[in-house]
């Protein structure tokens, strides 16, 4: 990485971090061809009859020829398949970019960003709820009110609240002893956590480090708004969603688009009696390339400011205004105020990503700092917070 501006280090920062979140092994350790079984092979066909050095020659250059065949056969079974990668590739990012403009239903569908989700998230961050009213919203969205219900009989997090830990099946008694205000924080990151779907069997890793950066991003932006004396904090975890809609979606579309063009390309060659086709794309696997090759196409997080804006048409104005100003570049010193603290916090919590992967380098720092306007006291106070472990309590 160039140390000669601060823009060259920000653009290879923004690279590096996309080259993080997909993995670091994205080139395919494939040692078909083992040359010491081959020698094996001639060490045992060698015949035993001394003096028949004739037949040896024979021998000798029939198993030569038989290794270079073997070999071409390699080479061509090697292009072949880099072929049919590239066309599924191709065909896979083609399918999603085509999903990805209904955003109604990538909301819906992919986001599971329904009515009853944003109505809980904008009765918890945009109003002074009731505990009856949060109650009935927390039915209607049963994973978000059991995981608060486990909570509450947890011995850690209740110790964190400085309470004991209980045992309820009532939602409403959950609330009453958690309490609105850290619920307000609780909430939101609870929703989003599942929306990136850490379990699934492609790439979970990218999943866990998607959501780490999001909660980072989330707690980074809490902190920054409390040190300049936001009213409303709690807005930090909304915002890195929001923010994240478009990593989260496209990665959730690129794992049902994953399956369904797998399907589609077997039927096909199947259809066409192409068995080497139709096994190779029995056999193929998700790969790095395409996932990086999507999530590069949405870093401008354009697909972030229209989710939003679907989810949120009348609410969290503020929020979506800074997001606007992040995708067009909006030079720092013009930003609204949680404008410039959402640019602060990305660049933080992509730089404690890296630090904690060991591929950010220390002579990095100050001209990263620099640009990512956070003076030294602010970039101590963030970093000794540990933003990537949830704080319940923020009081």
């Amino acid at each position: 990485m160039s140390n000669d501006t601060a823009t060259i280090n920000l653009s290879d920062i923004n690279k590096l971090f996309l080259h993080y979140l997909v993995g670091k092994t994205q080139i395919s350790k494939d040692e078909d061809f083992n040359d010491g079984l081959h020698q094996q092979e001639n060490n045992e066909e060698a015949p035993n009859k001394k003096g028949d050095g004739w037949n040896q020659r024979i021998l000798l250059a029939v198993e030569k020829e038989r290794v270079e065949r073997e070999l071409k056969e390699k080479q061509l079974e090697k292009k072949r398949n880099a072929l049919l990668t590239r066309y599924f590739q191709q065909l896979l990012l083609s399918t999603i970019n085509d999903k990805l403009q209904d955003t109604p239903t990538v909301l819906s569908e992919q986001l599971q960003m329904r009515e009853s989700s944003i109505d809980l998230l904008i009765e918890l961050i945009a109003k002074e709820p009731s505990y009856s009213s949060l109650a009935e919203l927390l039915d209607l969205n049963p994973s978000t009110r059991n995981h608060i219900i486990n909570l509450v009989a947890n011995d850690d997090f209740m110790a964190l609240l400085g309470k004991e830990k209980y045992i309820l099946q009532d939602a409403r008694a959950a609330i009453g002893r958690i309490g609105t205000d850290v619920l307000r924080y609780l909430i939101p990151s609870l929703i989003f956590k599942y929306r990136i779907n850490t379990f699934n069997q492609h790439n979970r890793f990218f999943a866990k480090k998607l959501w780490r950066y999001q909660l980072t991003l989330g707690q980074a932006c809490t902190s920054l708004m409390k040190e300049c004396g936001y009213r409303k904090p709690f807005e930090g975890q909304l915002l890195s969603a929001m923010c994240n809609f478009a990593y989260a979606a496209s990665f959730q579309q690129y794992l049902e688009s994953f399956e369904s063009v797998r399907i589609n390309c077997i039927a096909e060659a199947r259809e066409k009696g192409e068995k080497v086709k139709h096994d190779f794309f029995f056999d193929i696997k998700s790969d790095p390339a395409s996932l990086q090759a999507l999530l590069i196409a949405k870093s401008d997080l354009k697909m972030s400011v229209l989710l939003s804006k679907q989810a949120f048409p009348k609410k969290f104005i503020h929020l979506l205004n800074a997001l606007k100003e992040e995708v067009d570049g909006i030079a720092f010193e013009d930003r609204s105020k949680i404008g410039k603290i959402l640019f602060q916090a990305i660049h933080f919590a992509k730089y404690d990503q890296l630090r904690a992967s060991r591929l950010f380098k220390q002579e990095w720092l100050d001209d990263y700092l620099t640009f990512a306007n956070i003076d030294q006291e602010t970039f101590r106070n963030l970093s000794r917070q540990e933003l990537f472990r949830f704080k319940p309590d923020w009081q």
